[in-house]
């Protein structure tokens, strides 16, 4: 049985809330909210051209 995990070791360290993004006219990304823990992967995944690097 391993040791319950520490809760500090996945406290959010960086939290978005409610983005929108948009490319001139044209909205992306509508209310997108992610908060991204310590200590764990985050991974976006997708086709060449599909916006992952917005």
């Amino acid at each position: 049985m391993e040791p319950p995990a520490d809760a500090a070791t996945h406290a959010v360290k960086v939290d978005i809330r409610k983005v929108d993004f948009y490319y001139g006219a044209n909205r992306a990304l509508k209310d997108i909210s992610l908060p991204l823990r310590a200590n764990e992967v985050t991974a976006f995944i997708g086709p060449s051209g599909c916006g992952k690097s917005t």
